[in-house]
């Protein structure tokens, strides 16, 4: 609700206010002269901010891991019942046991995001008349059913904003305190747009899809070079560090190579939908904004943005034009 000049976001019960509202004309200039609200953590900040979201991928990857474990080896031990040395490793069956495991899997550590996330960083569903007005403005622009996602504020250090879930139906965006506490109405309706242009382009199911396909490459190759017999051959104490090597070469491959390059053209993608939306005025200065109060107008070096899940700011404004 507007209260003298002033907007409050409700939340559990929980008043958040905001400053004054900028028109989607003010754009980026304006911006710059606008008070300075840029939140500088100190390195205590930062380390608990990292640590968080840490601690997020690693209890998400620790349960796909201990599910896929759990599946290969109930289905193996199952099926060698019936037909010993049908799932010998490197045979086609082996692979194909080891591809349904991984997408069971990531199949539960997508499902469990949005539980995870609303555990460690404290969410709560979100009630606020702009995010009514946005999500009717969004309907009314996209004819896409917005009210299947369920919307959470959480506790956050930073402006930002988060979908985490595999389908739409299980999907849930989360909106940090300090945006609700930061950003004007039309800034708030921009984010909300990119995060349910994720959803519009299933971002998360080809993701999941590509992981599939890169471990049913993986299991390929490793057969036609003999992995598996030459891993048995292996010392008993040699066997530990040949696994972790290869499983830490895969990872690094598989972040660098595949999911950080896909993650920065969903970005892209979904960038120019929500720009579709809202405007390209407003939602670039809903960019700017973002990364002006996360003190992250400074590009960062080539190569560390070669290394990053989302473009820089500069390269996001340019292709939204």
């Amino acid at each position: 609700m507007y209260i003298a000049g002033r907007i409050h976001v409700q939340k559990a019960g929980q008043n958040y206010p905001l400053g004054n509202e900028r028109t989607p004309e003010d754009g980026p200039d304006q911006a710059d002269q606008a008070v300075d609200d840029t939140i500088r953590l100190n390195w205590r900040e930062k380390l608990v901010e990292g640590g968080l979201i840490m601690v997020m991928a690693m209890v998400g990857t620790m349960i796909g891991l201990l599910v896929v474990l759990t599946s290969l080896i109930a289905m193996r031990s199952t099926l060698e019942e019936l037909a010993p040395g049908f799932t010998e490793a490197g045979s086609i069956p082996f692979i194909i046991l080891v591809v349904v495991a991984v997408a069971i899997g990531n199949a539960c550590s997508f499902s469990c995001a949005p539980y995870i996330i609303r555990l460690l960083f404290r969410g709560n569903e979100l009630k606020d008349e702009r995010m009514d007005r946005a999500v009717k403005h969004l309907i009314s622009v996209t004819g896409m059913d917005i009210r299947v996602e369920k919307i959470y504020a959480i506790k956050g250090k930073t402006v930002n904003a988060v979908v985490a879930g595999l389908f739409r139906k299980a999907q849930c965006i989360f909106f940090t305190d300090k945006l609700l506490e930061r950003m004007s109405e039309g800034e708030i309706m921009a984010a909300l747009a990119h995060e349910l242009a994720h959803g519009r382009h299933r971002h998360a199911p080809w993701m999941f899809l590509v992981l599939l396909l890169w471990t049913l490459a993986v299991q390929i190759l490793l057969s036609l070079i003999d992995y598996y017999a030459y891993f048995d051959s292996l010392e008993e104490s040699w066997k530990m560090w040949v696994f972790s090597g290869i499983n830490l070469v895969n990872i690094y491959l598989l972040m660098f190579l595949v999911l950080f390059p896909l993650s920065r053209r969903n970005e892209f993608q979904a960038d120019g939908t929500a720009a579709l939306w809202v405007g390209i005025d407003l939602y670039k200065q809903a960019l700017y904004r973002l990364h002006q109060i996360n003190d992250q107008l400074k590009p960062p070096r080539k190569f560390l943005a070669k290394l990053g899940t989302h473009p820089t700011m500069q390269e996001r404004l340019e292709r939204v034009g």
